[in-house]
């Protein structure tokens, strides 16, 4: 299989690294109870517009697309549509950037495992991956979990929930923004050592745990944040990656959509779902930063 055929396979993940870092997470979830639901009104005691937190998946699985009450409403309303990425723009992406997806040096998985780890892993890789599991040994394993973690969900739509919204946006010629660059989620996987993502590769293969976000979404479809996070977030990797795919970068998408909506009036904001809850999350990160975050219609348990 041609090299380019697998880099564009991989630069569909790339447009929503949440999807893929809630798979493979298990610290920073703390106990709590979170009101159900996933659009969170933003509001300021300065007059600013009043804008929208919605919390995505970035799956075509058809539970994903049982939007919210209002969500629709709220979005149209909306000047500006802001995403993790700008979906357009990584469509075009150049395959040199996404060289950063795989292993430097040109090295392969097989130097991290022995011989009889190796076998167990491409064993199984080339059973749910098929022609794509050789090439597979070349990237990193963080991408490899993350393909065989949406492999489990439903292909219900023609394209994912946030190219959804956008391609909404974009039809009602609505402004869209990245909040992030593919660099910087790039280089958020980059700041994961190697040996850790490939241990947790094999727990992974050696579990058959591969329905985590499937249960998961199952949760999101209730729209139960709380269970939602505790299934993603059942085996993982160490903290220091939580604090690289969640927190740091929930600190940066809470300042840049604080600029947004200074400077655009009503924001819409669809980012993954992991990123709302918790000490860490988007809603305290806001409310920190001097906004009044409320859940819109609740659903009690």
């Amino acid at each position: 299989m041609q090299l380019n055929t697998v880099v564009q396979s991989c630069s569909g993940l790339l447009r929503s690294l949440t999807a893929i870092s809630i798979a493979v997470l298990a610290y920073g979830v703390d106990a709590q109870s979170t009101p159900r639901s996933l659009l969170w009104r933003i509001s300021h005691a300065d007059d600013q517009d009043t804008s929208y937190l919605y919390g995505t998946v970035h799956t075509r699985d058809a539970r994903a697309f049982q939007l919210q009450d209002s969500a629709l409403y709220f979005f149209d309303q909306s000047d500006l549509l802001a995403g993790e990425l700008d979906l357009d723009h990584t469509s075009k992406m150049d395959p040199h950037v996404l060289q950063a997806m795989f292993l430097p040096d040109g090295r392969s998985l097989d130097l991290l495992y022995s011989r009889g780890e190796y076998e167990e892993v491409i064993t199984v890789l080339k059973m749910k991956l098929g022609p794509l599991a050789p090439i597979c040994m070349k990237l990193r394993p963080y991408y490899t979990i993350a393909m065989l973690s949406e492999m489990e969900l439903g292909s219900d739509s023609t394209m994912v929930l946030d190219a959804w919204f956008q391609a909404r946006a974009m039809r009602m010629n609505k402004r869209i923004v990245g909040i992030e660059s593919v660099k910087e989620q790039l280089d958020a996987v980059m700041r994961i050592p190697i040996s850790d993502q490939s241990r947790l590769l094999l727990k992974v293969i050696r579990d058959g745990s591969f329905d985590g976000m499937a249960r998961a979404i199952d949760a999101y479809a209730v729209r139960d944040l709380d269970a939602f996070m505790e299934f993603v977030g059942r085996d993982g990797l160490p903290e220091h990656a939580d604090k690289a795919l969640l927190r740091a970068r929930n600190t940066l998408i809470a300042e840049r959509a604080d600029q947004f909506m200074r400077m655009y009036g009503s924001v819409f904001v669809a980012v993954g779902a992991a990123h709302l809850t918790g000490p860490h999350g988007l809603i305290e990160g806001l409310r920190r930063l001097g906004y009044i975050v409320e859940p819109v219609g609740v659903r009690r348990p």
